[in-house]
């Protein structure tokens, strides 16, 4: 296939993607998205909140992806003090014949002392992988597809104030299949033919956030120490070290200024799929999930949300991360810049659910139309 046809194709999937979210927001947009239900009005009863919806999706790793997801939100009674508890059941298939069925929930305990949640996903997805480091050439590209469940619970127990202690367990079971011929073949990289992960998870957690779908004021920072060896059933020996901190701040009415940073460091014998990735959804838009990948990842990235129209807002997002095999060397790693803008279409005002729309761009002409629910942070 010609430079001229990929970029033909790629032209024609951004408009009919672009066309499908317009005419879903517009339905959306003019329709009631909920289906009520309540035992009474006063304080003592609370009320849910179940949304059919058309699920679309896209990222440069997947393309457009459709399907279906019902999300099911239920409001504590008043007097809980609680945040509200989710559910979300999602199919999902991709135009890179990528399939994924999944569940996940979460549950909120009185005054938020507690949260649990849980997700169970079975999945089939081609992904792309270019090698580890952040010099990896596009001429390097191979497919390889995992097949498997994953499945994750967790906890978070409040300690004192807005301060949590957490824990949890993640259980991934998958194949991979090289589909193109390449260093994955070969399986001389750790995980190159799959496996089975077991991971257990603690770590500590602030999050004074005014709301779970798109805060307007507070901090959300968390540190997660994860581990996982042949004691626990599974091949493989590693440690991760995650931190994740974001805050939100309200300038005017709805004007909104977000930032985040991410820490992620990966030590012992990790497979591959599991190293620290640049690209997504959330951080370093703009790049492929995977693009890069190495032991050693630090992103940051600051967005300005505004309201636009009834139920529209608009952002603009900026960042730069960058991958190394070790802390000290990221001081000389290749810096990876992003940004972007976006759209967002509110779909429950209480709430604050949106669909959300952005586009991404990154080094070196990479770039991505990004389509699911709720802010990227």
């Amino acid at each position: 296939m010609t430079a001229w046809n990929r970029l033909a194709i790629r032209a024609l999937s951004l408009r009919v993607a672009l066309r499908v979210t317009v005419g879903v927001s517009l339905i959306l947009a003019g329709t009631p998205a909920s289906v009520w239900a309540q035992a009474g009005s006063d304080s003592t009863v609370g009320r849910r909140r179940i949304q059919p919806l058309p699920a679309l999706g896209s990222a440069p790793e997947t393309g457009l992806q459709f399907g279906v997801t019902v999300l099911a939100v239920f409001d504590r009674p008043a007097l809980d003090h609680a945040r509200p508890a989710s559910l979300i059941a999602t199919a999902l298939r991709s135009t890179k014949a990528q399939t994924r069925i999944s569940a996940e929930g979460e549950h909120w305990t009185r005054q938020n002392s507690r949260r649990l949640n849980a997700v169970v996903a079975w999945q089939k997805f081609p992904l792309p992988f270019y090698g580890i480091g952040d010099a990896t050439p596009e001429r390097n590209k191979e497919i390889f597809t995992p097949k498997g469940i994953e499945a994750l619970a967790g906890i978070q127990q409040r300690v004192r104030g807005s301060w949590y202690a957490t824990g949890g367990i993640r259980l991934l079971d998958q194949s991979i299949t090289a589909d193109t011929i390449g260093v994955l073949r070969q399986g001389t990289l750790t995980g190159s033919d799959g496996g089975r992960l077991v991971e257990l998870s603690v770590g500590a957690l602030l999050d004074s956030r005014d709301n779970l779908f798109a805060p307007r004021q507070g901090t959300f920072a968390q540190v997660t120490y994860t581990h996982n060896d042949d004691d626990l059933g599974s091949p493989f020996q590693y440690d991760r070290v995650r931190l994740d901190a974001r805050h939100y701040r309200t300038l005017t009415g709805a004007h909104v200024v977000a930032a985040q940073l991410l820490l992620l460091g990966v030590s012992g014998d990790a497979p591959f799929d599991q190293l620290a990735l640049v690209g997504g959804g959330d951080i370093m838009r703009g790049y492929a999930r995977g693009r890069y990948r190495d032991q050693r990842l630090a992103a940051a990235q600051v967005e300005y949300r505004t309201p636009f129209a009834h139920r529209v807002g608009l952002v603009a997002f900026a960042g730069a991360g960058m991958v190394a095999s070790e802390w000290d060397a990221l001081t000389d790693a290749r810096l990876l810049p992003t940004y972007g803008g976006g759209v967002r279409l509110q779909i429950d005002p209480q709430q604050r659910t949106a669909v959300r729309v952005d586009f991404g761009v990154g080094r070196d002409s990479s770039s991505g139309l990004y389509i699911g629910f709720n802010q990227a942070f």
